[in-house]
């Protein structure tokens, strides 16, 4: 979402479809390299530098977190992609300096990046 017009910017390549021809199913587990790609695909659509990528520690307990000081995205081994879309709109925001809200509020659905990774979501998943 935009923050001066409340319009989400939702870009979801044709690349990006094409690097999953088989788009069976709800859950898309991707490996380190495939998440790399992906958020070099949403860096390019977005005219932004892609972020860095980086595993999480062991012993964290969530999925993916995104470090804005050193613009990395960390995962577990075999993230969800909707994970990958989440993490890379918090690297928006910070590629952009603000133009792009991602702003967690409560954490959850009522997430900014969250729905923002549900509207991509859905639009990679359409036909």
């Amino acid at each position: 979402m935009k923050v001066s017009t409340k319009e989400w910017d939702v870009r979801c390549p044709e690349k990006l479809r094409r690097l999953f021809p088989k788009r069976v199913g709800y859950y898309f587990r991707v490996d380190h390299e495939t998440a790399k790609r992906v958020l070099r695909i949403l860096s390019d659509a977005y005219e932004i530098p892609a972020p860095n990528l980086d595993r999480l520690p062991k012993g964290r307990k969530e999925y993916a977190m995104y470090n804005g000081e050193n613009h990395t995205v960390l995962i577990r081994d075999r993230s969800h992609l909707k994970s990958i879309f989440h993490e890379f709109y918090h690297h928006l925001e910070s590629a952009t300096e603000g133009e792009y809200n991602s702003h967690d509020r409560r954490g959850g659905s009522s997430s900014l990046a969250w729905k923002f990774a549900d509207k991509l979501w859905a639009a990679f998943t359409s036909k």
